[in-house]
Order: structure tokens, then sequence, then C-alpha cells
């Protein structure tokens, strides 16, 4: 019982330092590939990044770090972004597709649609155990689309909004999928908006989803694909009652665009929409002046902020969320490295004046400090030591395990050799020491267990 004790101390302690030393080694050290129309979902303190292609649009090529993540629990520059690459054969990797954080603790990634070949439509991602599975919720689902922008309320159900698919183009219909129970379920309401996708959407407090803009058809029969549809209304969704409105804008609209991004601001007044592609310019490329906007959600106007810092080039088809105070914009099409970072920060906690950065200071340091500091950098050799102290460690115990072992045959020869101990009055243990002292054994073993199953099938 000692050695099998002292053996699973060894087996765990050995796959502690196993999962030290993978997590070590799949921290990036150079910079991921670009990419674009990928996923980015935050679940705890971790950003994942998922999928996408690699710039310019339509090369077909996809990044090698499928599926990798940034640790926002502490500070970080944008210039020396540090990741963690959790690609491997099981990673689903495609673009257009949507993820979004769900499930019943709120710790699961789900991944659906997009475009790819011979995959499942719907996976997920179990984050606190690093783990893929497919599940089978019930009910129909939709014919796969992709380049929705997802929406997740506070019971767990995802509404997946229009999108496109290869069978019916753009569409208009709303299903949701109930990250909880598993489940399909496809909205009923009337009036919804035109078909469209690449468009963006916030989910409003007041359990309301708005959507904004997109690709939309035209021409006859919708036979032309590239149609920018307009900000000047915008269309609310009501979660609760199952029902549409369309909302008209005025103010400094922004030109048509899609692909582009929305966030709620932190006051929950204010959607800030950045980016995007457009009619507006001889190549549907935005100038930076003209990327970034806010919507007031009381007077119902478009604005554009007054901002700080050096302003980013405008991005299309990236992906953004709010972390504490910042406005992340991760990767997209329509930078280069030369000039520019991936990632990009907005802090948007004050609505007087937004302020480009490049520092990010998690919550947890705002909170303490009005004045936080960025750690002390670590060096290259700090990896380094980390590693050499896993590996020392990890051999070390390899050798326990061996010496453990071989000590426990060598017991286990000793105590078949040793001689057996006259007993006196006992004449026929004495003949045969070693033979009927294990036969005399084996039926006093066989006994009890007759007498234990005797016993359980008496009651």
């Amino acid at each position: 019982m000692i050695f099998l004790n002292n053996l699973l101390v060894y087996i765990i302690t050995f796959g502690a330092l196993l999962q030290l030393l993978v997590e070590v080694k799949s921290q990036i050290t150079t910079k991921p590939d670009l990419r674009f129309a990928h996923t980015a979902t935050l679940i705890d303190d971790k950003l994942y990044i998922l999928g996408g292609e690699i710039p310019p649009r339509y090369s077909g090529k996809q990044p090698k770090e499928t599926f990798l993540y940034i640790d926002v629990s502490t500070p970080f520059n944008t210039n020396e972004v540090k990741y963690t690459d959790l690609s491997n054969s099981i990673v689903p990797s495609r673009e257009y597709a949507i993820a979004i954080k769900g499930g019943a603790n709120n710790s699961t990634l789900f991944l659906y649609g997009g475009t790819f070949t011979n995959q499942e439509l719907l996976y997920a991602f179990d984050a606190q155990h690093n783990a893929w599975y497919i599940p089978k919720p019930t009910g129909d689902p939709p014919v796969g689309k992709n380049f929705m922008s997802p929406i997740i309320d506070d019971n767990g159900l995802l509404y997946m909004f229009g999108g496109s698919n290869p069978v019916s183009g753009y569409v208009n219909d709303m299903f949701i999928l109930d990250t909880i129970h598993f489940n399909w379920k496809k909205s009923s309401a009337i009036n919804p908006p035109s078909s469209r996708d690449g468009y963006s959407a916030v989910f409003l407090p007041n359990k309301t989803i708005v959507y904004l803009g997109g690709y939309g058809p035209s021409g006859p029969n919708g036979s032309d694909p590239n149609n920018w549809l307009p900000l000047d209304e915008v269309y609310l969704y009501d979660t609760i009652n199952s029902s549409w409105e369309t909302k008209k804008v005025d103010g400094t609209v922004p030109a048509p665009r899609a692909a582009f991004s929305a966030v709620l601001g932190p006051d929950s007044q204010r959607v800030i929409i950045f980016g995007g592609d457009t009619n507006s310019t001889s190549k549907n490329v935005l100038y930076s002046e003209n990327a970034l906007y806010v919507l007031n959600l009381n007077t119902i106007q478009w604005q554009v902020p007054p901002t700080s810092g050096k302003p980013p080039s405008s991005r299309t088809f990236h992906r953004t969320l709010t972390i504490g105070k910042y406005m992340v914009v991760t990767f997209g099409d329509g930078y280069t490295r030369d000039s520019e970072n991936d990632i990009l920060l907005l802090d948007i906690s004050n609505n007087d004046q937004y302020v480009w950065t490049t520092n990010f200071e998690p919550q947890s340091l705002i909170s303490q400090s009005t004045t936080p500091q960025l750690p002390a950098p670590q060096s290259s050799h700090s990896n380094i030591n980390k590693m050499g102290i896993a590996i020392g460690t990890l051999i070390g115990i390899i050798c326990g395990i061996a010496l453990t072992i071989g000590s426990f045959f060598l017991y286990k020869q000793y105590k078949n050799r040793r001689e057996v101990i006259p007993i006196p009055g006992d004449e026929i243990i004495n003949k045969y020491p070693e033979e009927t002292l294990k036969e005399r054994s084996a039926v006093v073993e066989k006994k009890s267990w007759n007498n234990f199953f005797q016993s359980k099938s008496s009651r």
C-alpha cells in the first residue's frame, strides 16, 4: 500500500511538471501570423483568438497558430504581447466563424459556422480543462452560416441573426442556441431587417440587441453581393418579447460600412464602432479619421468622439471586445506591422476624451491604485531557468520512480527466498513449508470471499 501511494504521488507530480513544460514550450517567442476574419473571445483572464485567414483577402492561407490566447491578468505593452499557442490537430480552424462564451459555468467557448470543409458545424472548448468536444443540441439547427456577430444573453442563449451560406446566400432569420440545455430554436419574430452579413451587434442592459450595418444583396434579384448597408437606421431585437423595431438615427452619420466592430461603452449609454469596409472611397477602405464613431443611445445620434494619442489605421474583418476600461482591437486587415501592432487599445473610461494607448493594465491593478506600475520586464533567461528547473525536477522524479520499482522487486525476491520458521505442533507445514503455506493462504482467501458473497446475497 505504501508503495502504491508513493507511486501515485510520483505520477501526479510527473503530470503536473509535464503540463508546466508543455505550457512553457507553447509560449510563442515570435509574433504569430497575421490574420483577419478570426474570432476573439474573453473567458476569465484569457483572450482566445481562433482561426482566420492570412492577408491579403482571398489568399486561402491559414495561420500556423490556429488557436492561441493572451493572458490579460497581467500588464502588457502592445509592442511585446506574449501569446500561448494551443493549436493541435483537434482545433477546428476556420475563417468567418463566430465564437462566444457560454455554458452552465460560463466557461465554455462555442464555435459555430464559418467557411470550412469536412468539419462539424458546432464545436465547444472547455476552458477549465483545455478540451474540445462536439455538442449535439436537439432541435433543427440552421444551415451552416458565416460572417455573423454573435450575442449571448444572461441566460446562456446565443442569438445568431442573418449571415450567409452557400445555399441561400444572404439570410435574415434568427436562430437561438441554448448553451446550457443544448437545444435549437428559431425565432418567429416578424418584420426583421433585410438579409445581411458582416454587420455588428451589441447586447444592451434592457435585454435588447442593436444591429448595425453590414453587407446585403443589391441589383436585379440581389445579384450584386457588394452592397454596403447604411447606418442612418438601426434595428432593435427585444429578446424578452421576440420582436423587431427599427430606429432612425441622425447626427454625424458614418458612411455605410460592413466588416466593422461594435462594443458597448462602460456606462452602457454608448455604442462604439471602429473600422470596416465601405463604398464611400475608391478602394473601399476607410481612412483613420472616419474609423471611430459613437452612437449615443439616449439621443439616438451619431458623433465623432474626441480622442488623444496616435490614431491607428482603420481595419476591417477584425474582432473587438471590451476588457476593463479598454476597447481591445485584435488583428484584422488594413495595416502593416512596420507601423502598427496587432493589438490596439483604446481607453474608453472617460467619455470626454478617449485615449489610444499601448499599455494595458488589468482591472484589478487599476482598482488597487490610481497610479499602477508595470512590473519589471522579464528577460529571456527567466523562461530558460524555468525550463531548466522543471526538466531537472522531472529527471529526479523519473529516477525516484525507477528506484522505488527496483526496490519493490528486490524486496519481493528476498521474501520468496527466505526460509519459513518452524512452528512446533504444525508438522504438515514444516514438511512442505513454502508450497503448503501458499495453498493454505489460497484456501483461506477463497473462504473469505465466499463468506463475503454469501453475506451480500443474504441482504
